[in-house]
């Protein structure tokens, strides 16, 4: 019978690949965001038409926005999957030491 913990590392490890996926759509959708929806001068009309200045800024400002967003999401998932990965890695290495002291117990007795 056991008293202690038990740790799923099978499920450690799926989460990072889903993170690391995430991730990846992450990034083509700042690529996207950056470079396929640019707004030229005249795109909302011409210099008469003040409304296209503020279509144009409020344009950018969702650009530099989501660009912005990107990248802290992009940090956090590197983070918490780096942590997620060590913390698996750790545990392995506790269930190897918890079985190798069973297995000299074994032997010895």
């Amino acid at each position: 019978m056991s008293d202690g913990y038990q740790v799923n590392t099978d499920e450690l490890e799926a989460v990072v690949r889903r993170l690391r996926a995430l991730q990846q759509n992450l990034g083509q959708t700042a690529n996207s965001s950056k470079y396929n929806t640019v707004v030229g001068p005249n795109d909302f009309g011409g210099s008469g038409f003040k409304e296209a200045e503020t279509l144009r800024s409020a344009h950018g400002n969702m650009q530099t926005f989501l660009s912005t967003t990107i990248a802290n999401l992009n940090q956090l998932i590197n983070d918490f999957g780096d942590k997620t990965h060590q913390v698996n890695q750790n545990y392995r290495g506790v269930d190897e030491d918890q079985k190798s002291a069973m297995d000299s117990q074994r032997k010895g007795n």
